[in-house]
């Protein structure tokens, strides 16, 4: 199938899903806002998942282009298939680990999906590969991660850096209507400053 809705938010159950965790709806439409996607922005999804970010990033930026890189098969896998259901053409996939295999090229967007034990190499190689005045989002759920990427954007001079939690819940009929709440998740945003020119006097 191919996404025909002018916003963003796909359904969850429309995705191709395996054992791997999914960047779920509502936490995947506040991230894409934060993102502000242009028709012709550059983005990385640093540990894509089933590739529910890299899909519609792929959608949004229709005349940009899309990386995402996992270092699981199962992942990779998946994106794979959901790029196809979703006629995404955009995108590149890579199956490897976070900084070592990513390409030398710039980007406009980056996101990173969840927590990494190499959260400062790779916040570095963010500050050298986002744009100047690019926006970078993380989407985390365990608060050491959080933490660790807060400091790391600090460390690496970003600008207008900020956290949300987002707790969700989902009406479940069961019999009756109750809320039943998903993981907590904590979106940070930052933005790259522009470079100041260096003096040659």
């Amino acid at each position: 199938m191919s996404w025909n809705r002018e916003t963003q938010g796909i359904p969850d159950e429309e995705f191709v899903r395996g054992s791997i965790p999914m960047t779920k709806c509502e936490i995947r439409t506040i991230s894409l806002s934060k993102l502000q996607l242009k028709k012709t922005s550059k983005v990385l999804d640093i540990g894509c998942g089933t590739g529910s970010m890299s899909i519609e990033c792929g959608i949004l930026s229709a005349d940009g282009f899309v990386t995402a890189i996992d270092q699981n098969d199962e992942a990779v896998e998946l994106t794979l298939q959901n790029a196809r259901k979703f006629n995404v053409k955009n995108i590149s996939i890579i199956r490897g680990k976070a900084p070592e295999r990513l390409p030398e090229q710039t980007y406009d967007r980056i996101f990173l999906g969840g927590g990494s034990k190499a959260i400062e190499p790779i916040i570095a190689f963010v500050k050298e590969h986002l744009t100047p005045s690019g926006i970078f989002v993380a989407n985390t759920i365990l608060l050491e991660s959080t933490y660790k990427i807060l400091q790391a954007l600090e460390n690496e001079g970003f600008i207008e850096i900020s956290c949300t939690q987002a707790q969700i819940s989902r009406g479940l009929k069961n019999p009756g209507w109750m809320m039943k709440a998903l993981n907590p998740v904590y979106i940070i945003s930052a933005i790259n400053p522009i470079r100041e020119e260096k003096s040659n006097g």
